[in-house]
């Protein structure tokens, strides 16, 4: 090679080190957001299936000939082809178990693309009571369809037969976009945050935490130390605008990002501390931590390396295919890879013992060990789950324990046809083809120029079928949290009404007597949960109030009908007025002035 071929080659190894470095990600990593995202689909599914009748079904708010109107043209929802609780709920069924599928790492890119369509879908069903989080997420997992998210420590790595030569670094467009599409989200945050109590005054924070409708009791009780919250203004708003800078500059990365993880999980924490906002600042902080770099991945894996107990083997029938996948399956889960697995046919004293007891063996230097306290030795062997060794000892664990291998150990047979079906030894793409990257700069271009879009300044008008696609995809990009400036009134709710024999109810509540008008000591705690604080506030601030279907008339039609349904042993409710306490933030040192909001008067039978 001359010596002007060996500096190219120099130069093109450094350009591809700096790439894999600023927009790489690693397996681990990538590992680590796919358990995660998964535990918060599931999550995000437990806390909207307590409302499934009254936000996604007919009964409930938005009725499907009111929800279609939401929507764009080119937008779709599943959800709305049938109007049960009962489809919903298998259609949740169906989402908890494509979410699950990734906390495993069975069938990876299959189930992450069920998970994608099916939350686009449900979040179609009902428009009003979506948030910043809702966005965040569907994103999150757009961008994963296309990548190697089942590598590490998952079935799919289990079953790769050609796992251990592959390296922990993956870099493509697909996983610059993952990164660049998280930093987004705050550096355009902090451009719309243009209003002067962000910079120069430093009083977003005070209104913010005085937002009583979203202010949690910790809030209440913080907001007096107003110099501390002008200090906090000048770091979120520094944060935002400097961070996503600071965390693609390729100069000490090694100390930069993980130091600027900390400052925005911290920052995370800190809003689920002060503000009700349901799942954002986990999604938020399951987004920051994909920056998270191999060498501490590597650093981990050798103490728990160290820490694991060694001389272990596990011994399988080498005629059972079943038995080796479930072994393999079994060391990845418990974090113990590097465990040799072999048939017991091998060994002169492993292969008796194995014919004679039917069970697999597992050896270390203390003996061997069989059916469940084989399972044992090795979750005492595991770096993760080693805490749990010792309750799974106990009797009643070993006697189910044991029940449970038999009955597989009697039903080989079928166990393997379903395992060939479910189970097959396949290889994990990790490669990005051409066309693959091509497709993943197109959706980057995309979203950037939609974000220049919403600055004020630019200039830029989305043309119609650049707005259709944004919505048949689900690639919204607008990020106006407290921008440019938080809200100023914190409304709750006030619905007085009567029944047909002329008693006064409290309809918001579901009981009888009227209404109390006196403020709560805790706002927020008016509110069901994030997402009715959502649908409320549109209605009481009527920016939806257009169009053949009035928010209004909609709700209050639920309100008639959830009546009779909850309180059949009352008479039945007659007229109501949909009201609202209003209170405004005022500067500081000012008192809050406070007014009522009326905006609808229903009778359930006009």
């Amino acid at each position: 090679m001359s010596k002007t071929e060996a500096t190219g080659y120099i130069r093109s190894s450094s350009w591809r080190l700096r790439w894999l470095e600023l927009f790489g990600v690693d397996l681990r990593t990538l590992a680590l957001f796919r358990v995660m995202l998964g535990l918060y689909l599931i999550a995000d599914q437990i806390r909207r299936i307590r409302d499934l009748s009254a936000h996604y079904t007919d009964f409930g708010i938005m009725p499907r000939s009111v929800a279609i109107d939401f929507l764009s043209t080119s937008s779709f929802s599943i959800h709305l082809t049938n109007g049960t609780a009962a489809f919903q709920a298998v259609l949740f069924a169906i989402a908890g178990a494509a979410a699950f599928a990734m906390v495993l790492g069975w069938r990876t890119r299959l189930a992450t693309f069920v998970s994608w369509f099916l939350l686009l879908s449900l979040q179609n069903r009902n428009t009003l009571i979506l948030s910043g989080e809702d966005n965040l997420a569907l994103l999150l997992l757009f961008w994963a369809m296309f990548l190697p998210l089942g590598a590490r420590y998952s079935v799919d790595a289990a079953l790769n037969p050609s796992d251990a030569s592959v390296r922990n670094s993956h870099a493509s467009v697909w996983s610059a976009a993952l990164l660049i599409q998280g930093m987004s989200m705050y550096f355009f945050s902090a451009l719309l945050k243009s209003d002067p109590i962000w910079f120069p005054e430093g009083t977003a924070v005070y209104y913010a935490l005085n937002l009583d409708y979203f202010a949690t009791p910790f809030a209440i009780w913080f907001r007096q130390f107003e110099s501390l919250l002008q200090a906090l203004t000048y770091y979120v708003w520094s944060l935002e605008l400097i961070g996503p800078i600071l965390m693609f500059t390729p100069v000490f990365q090694r100390f930069l990002r993980p130091m600027l993880i900390v400052c925005f999980v911290t920052m995370h924490i800190g809003f689920s501390m002060c503000l009700e906002i349901g799942l954002f600042p986990v999604i938020s902080i399951i987004m920051n931590l994909t920056f998270l770099p191999g060498w501490i991945w590597d650093r981990i894996e050798h103490q728990m390396a160290s820490a694991s107990k060694r001389n272990l083997t596990i011994w399988y029938d080498r005629d059972c295919q079943f038995c080796v996948k479930l072994c393999r399956i079994i060391t990845t889960v418990l974090f113990l890879r590097s465990v040799p697995i072999q048939p017991a046919q091998k060994d002169p004293k492993i292969g008796p013992l194995l014919e004679t007891t039917n069970s697999w063996v597992v050896t270390n230097g203390e003996g061997s060990h069989l059916r469940w306290a084989a399972m044992c030795t090795l979750v005492a062997a595991s770096p993760v789950f080693r805490p749990l060794a010792s309750p799974l000892r106990w009797r009643t664990f070993s006697r189910y324990g044991d029940a449970v291998y038999r009955l597989i150990a009697e039903n080989r047979p079928v166990l393997a046809g379903l395992s060939d079906a479910l189970l097959p030894f396949r290889k994990v793409r990790l490669r990005t083809s051409g066309p693959s990257n091509l497709l993943g700069a197109a959706a980057l271009g995309f979203i950037t120029v939609q974000n220049l879009a919403t600055l004020p300044t630019s200039g830029v008008q989305l043309p119609a079928y650049f707005t259709a696609t944004r919505q048949a995809l689900g690639l919204y990009q607008n990020w106006t949290m407290f921008a440019p400036y938080p809200e100023l009134r914190s409304p709750w709710p006030f619905i007085r009404g009567e029944l047909v024999d002329g008693t006064v109810v409290d309809v918001y509540n579901l009981r009888l007597g009227a209404p109390s008008d006196e403020r709560p000591a805790v706002v927020s705690s008016v509110y069901a949960n994030d997402r009715w604080r959502k649908f409320l506030s549109n209605l009481e601030d009527q920016s939806y109030e257009q169009g053949p279907h009035r928010l209004s008339l909609n709700y209050a039609r639920y309100l008639c009908r959830l009546w009779s349904r909850e309180m059949s042993n009352e008479p039945q409710l007659a007229t109501f007025a949909i009201a609202f306490i209003v209170e405004d933030t005022p500067p500081p040192g000012e008192l809050k002035p406070q007014w009522v909001n009326t905006v609808w008067h229903h009778n359930c039978f006009g």
